[in-house]
């Protein structure tokens, strides 16, 4: 990364911390796809917005102190037949 020492630098004062920390393999990723520069820049505000969206996830399911975490895969759809499951898994 010591190649991108400015770039780095506008990155953190800009808050852009996911693209500052895989800047190198982004930029790898976007060559090795050939991307034109507007794509691999959609790719890397994706990758950043995805970051964002799982922290601010992340920090919800903390600050609720929810005592654990539950998904569908654990479900017993059979004790409440009246549940629609395709309707649930979409």
């Amino acid at each position: 990364m010591s190649g991108h020492d400015p770039l780095i630098g506008m990155l953190s004062r800009l808050k852009l911390t996911s693209l500052r920390d895989q800047l190198d393999s982004l930029i790898d990723e976007a060559g090795r796809r050939e991307l034109t520069i507007r794509d691999a820049l959609a790719m890397f505000c994706e990758r950043e917005i995805g970051r964002r969206d799982q922290r601010r996830i992340d920090m919800g399911f903390g600050l609720a102190r929810f005592p654990f975490v539950r998904d569908l895969a654990g479900f017993d759809f059979s004790a409440q037949p009246s549940i629609d499951k395709a309707q649930i898994r979409d």
